[in-house]
């Protein structure tokens, strides 16, 4: 079965797309890879992105490439298999195939595909080809190539050797794309603009991080966000690594670039929120002014919050020394725990709510580390975070250290404590969030959804607060099951 009914698709997952189902708005990377075509020669006509719902109206006997982008194609990654977990602890056992899985499976065997199939080449890229490829399912879902990596540089190329009658590599690794070559999006994309690309860091753990740390000039943010508010977005979204250090090519901020970005940004005409994505809290720590008055200049508040997402990854200095060195440079690694709180208070009184990660089930992690990071956990609680302890999932340099097979995919039993008491606190603080998460909707369907989110959370606090009291028996006799979303054809 599915994570919820599919007709429910249409409703939660909406797609804005016009006449032969090309899409108004759409994901970031795509309006990229769409860009990087369009800069290499080819013509507005011959290039589109496709509303998935209607790929009948576009795909047709003169089609020759069809790209998918992919996050979760089997199912496996971290969001799901956090779900899945929090699920079982709740005491719902299910065989559960993500929507991301079953709307992917569909598209490969989307009838008008069948139908063009021998003329037709399919590409998949995005975050989520670790999956197939590790898998060794390529060529059991009818994928002519994989693309894993940086996509603007070799997907025209790959586009190319087709129409001209050759045959793709089955492989093709997409290294880092130089800040010149990155192209401007031409298709609106929801809003989202890109202003640095990888942080360098070097987290093991983390594909982003392995890549060149990039930072894309104003000039080509503000053409961004032009694009997008042509196109009817409003709310812009300023996409990075770590916000706070753009401009910069050392780990202390650059706070003239910071507040310029800023500046220009708000002031854009048509613009009338802006909000940042990602912060790392060695670089909140660097610069606690900054942060207080970057907020100011969004119109943060107690009252007007927004989100921001923050890694903590690990409470362990031990740990964090293996996997992450850099994280908390300039700090010292014993002092990350404190780091971590001092910045979350910090993003809490320039007006965020901070979404947090902690990964449990690395690669040689201890008893002792799993309860240094219950500990964190425990003295979070007063703040306004919300604490999501994600299943490690092999990604980056530590991509052989797990394989896909589903026990090693699933937490052990001593990070079963540690997700509960992290969902449970996070499920009791969107209870008082409810209204500021439905904000934008209009006052009937602010109404009926905040009633709605205020009401799953109730039920989902008294069916954890039951799990928690048998956690480790019920599950060490009863393991989750995990159903890979793989087609029988």
């Amino acid at each position: 079965m599915d994570v919820f009914p599919r007709f429910l698709g249409e409703l939660l997952f909406p797609t804005k797309s016009g006449k032969h189902g090309r899409m108004l708005t759409s994901q970031y990377g795509l309006c990229k890879v769409e860009a990087s075509l369009l800069e290499s020669g080819f013509l507005q006509d011959e290039v589109a992105i496709v509303d998935p719902r209607r790929l009948e109206e576009a795909v047709g006997p003169e089609t020759r490439v069809v790209g998918i982008g992919v996050l979760d194609p089997l199912g496996v990654n971290y969001g799901t298999m956090l779900l899945r977990t929090v699920l079982s602890l709740m005491g719902i056992e299910t065989r559960l195939q993500s929507y991301m899985s079953w709307a992917t499976m569909k598209l490969l065997e989307h009838p008008v595909i069948r139908k063009y199939r021998s003329r037709i080449k399919v590409v998949v890229g995005g975050q989520g080809v670790w999956e197939i490829l590790d898998a060794g399912l390529q060529q059991r879902l009818g994928i002519d190539t994989i693309v894993e990596g940086e996509g603007e540089l070799v997907f025209p190329n790959i586009v190319k050797t087709v129409l001209e009658g050759g045959q793709p590599p089955l492989y093709v690794r997409g290294p880092p794309v130089p800040v010149e070559k990155i192209p401007i999006i031409r298709t609106p994309s929801r809003g989202l603009v890109e202003v640095s690309r990888g942080c360098g860091r070097g987290c093991r753990f983390c594909n982003p991080t392995l890549l060149a740390y990039r930072v894309i000039p104003l000039s080509k943010i503000l053409r961004e966000v032009a694009v997008n508010v042509k196109g009817g977005e409003t709310r812009i979204s300023l996409h990075s690594e770590d916000f706070f250090r753009y401009g910069s090519f050392s780990l202390e901020p650059r706070r003239d670039k910071v507040i310029r970005l800023v500046e220009e940004v708000v002031r854009f005409p048509g613009v009338e929120r802006v909000s940042v994505d990602f912060a790392a809290a060695s670089t909140v720590m660097c610069d606690k002014k900054l942060v207080r008055e970057v907020g100011e200049m969004l119109g943060l508040s107690k009252r007007e919050p927004s989100i921001i997402q923050l890694g903590i990854e690990t409470a362990s200095p031990r740990l964090l020394k293996l996997i992450a060195p850099g994280k908390p440079r300039p700090f010292k690694a014993e002092e990350w725990p404190q780091v971590v709180e001092d910045a979350i208070a910090v993003l809490n009184d320039a007006g965020w709510w901070v979404c947090a990660t902690l990964i449990v089930g690395l690669p040689g992690e201890t008893t002792s580390d799993v309860e240094m990071n219950i500990k964190l956990v425990e003295r979070l609680e007063p703040y306004n975070v919300f604490i999501f302890p994600l299943p490690f999932i092999p990604s980056g340099s530590l991509r052989k250290a797990k394989g896909l097979a589903t026990q090693s995919l699933l937490p052990r039993a001593e990070n079963l404590e540690l997700i509960g008491i992290a969902v449970y606190d996070a499920i009791e603080k969107l209870m008082k969030l409810s209204g500021v998460l439905t904000r934008g909707a209009p006052p009937l369907v602010k109404q009926v959804l905040g009633g709605m989110l205020y009401f799953a959370c109730r039920i989902g606090l008294k069916r954890l607060q039951r799990g928690l009291s048998d956690l480790r028996s019920r599950l060490l006799a009863k393991p989750v099951t995990i159903a890979l979303p793989i087609p029988t054809t």
